[in-house]
Order: C-alpha cells, then structure tokens, then sequence
C-alpha cells in the first residue's frame, strides 16, 4: 500500500454511514456536488445547499472532498489517480462516479483556495532512534574519569537521536539528553491516556 492510500484510508470507520448512501449516487451528480462543497470548504458557501433535495448524497460527497482536501496537504505530491480509484471503489461508489470523482480529486487547482486552518499536517510514517554515547565516551576520556566520574557524565552527555519519516516524504532528526526524552514518553503517554479518555465519553460517540 502506498503512503497516499495509507493516509486516505487510515480511518474506515468513519465512512460507516456513508456505504449506504453512495452506491445510490449518479454520475451527473457528482460535479455539482464536489462544487458546493468547495464553496463551503473556502468558506463561499452556495444558498443552494441549503435547499437540496438529494441531502443525504451530497452530505456523503462533501465528506469525501472535505477528507481528500483536508489530506493533500500532508503529501507534497499529487494525488495518484489510481490511488483515488482505489479510496473510492472502497467507499462503494458505481464505477462512473469513481471515474468522475477521481478525474475532478486530482486536479491540483481544486485546492488552490483552501484556508490554512482546514490543512492537516502530515503525518507519522516511521520512527526510528539510537542511543549516541559520543559525547559522554569523549568527555569519560577527556577527563580521565573515575568509574564514579564516569557514570555521572554518562547521564549527562549520553543522548537519544530520533528520526522522523512523514507522509510528505520529509524526515526529521531530533536530538535529545535522556531526561528530556523521558520527558517527551511521559507527555506523549499522557496525551493517549486524555485521548482514551475522551473516546469513551458518549459526546465523542458518532450516532
């Protein structure tokens, strides 16, 4: 699976209610639909969304523009077509809306006029780290450091190097003193804690 079909599909969940709604939509349907959801995603909402008879289809569209829009600022690259296909073959769409849908996902204009606050950034792919003991073995040597010496200087200077792969293909090195990084698991398992947390409360629960 490529890292754009990983991000588009990360969450299937929350397309449960949708399954139901978009093998019934009719290619004709499909570009006047991704149309008004532009519009409200840029804020330009069309009066004509409020009046629509086929709500139930275009809330369905709109979800897929908004989580596609939302996503293509995590990836540097342009949406792969096949990519796409395959996202909306998933979601259960005929084969023509597919091909509508896909043609009118990858065009780049389309999301030329995005506000800022709609973009998500990208994403975790892979995390790698290493223990680099080359500052506390030079200062132990430097220093001709008794087995005492040593173990205080090896606390102080050992670091933790961590290497971040993003969704948009950059990679990010971290370099942090053992301290700090027991710093950053205790906050980073607080957070899943608090998150674990919130899931569990009946306002967080999808109907």
């Amino acid at each position: 699976m490529s890292q754009q079909l990983e991000l588009l599909t990360e969450n299937p969940a929350q397309w449960s209610t949708i399954l139901y709604v978009t093998p019934e939509i009719l290619k004709k349907e499909i570009k006047p639909f991704v149309v008004l959801a532009l519009k409200e995603l840029e804020g330009n909402p069309d009066s004509r969304t409020s009046s629509l008879m086929n709500a139930d289809k275009f809330s369905a569209v709109r979800s897929v523009v908004r989580h596609v829009t939302r996503s293509r600022s995590a990836t540097k690259e342009a949406w792969s077509q096949e990519d796409i296909k395959t996202f909306l073959e998933g979601l259960r769409f005929s084969p023509d809306c597919v091909a509508e849908l896909t043609s009118l996902l990858c065009l780049e204009k389309m999301y030329e006029n995005i506000p800022k606050h709609l973009r998500t950034k990208p994403g975790l792919v892979n995390l790698q780290w290493r223990i680099d003991l080359s500052l506390s073995q030079s200062n132990i040597a430097s220093e001709n450091a008794d087995p005492e010496r040593s173990k205080e200087i090896m606390r102080r200077d050992t670091h933790v190097i961590l290497m971040l792969t993003l969704t948009n293909g950059q990679t990010n090195t971290y370099r942090l003193s053992i301290s700090k990084f027991h710093e950053l698991r205790y906050t980073i398992a607080s957070a899943l804690k608090n998150m674990i947390v919130l899931e569990k409360r009946s306002c967080m629960r999808k109907e």
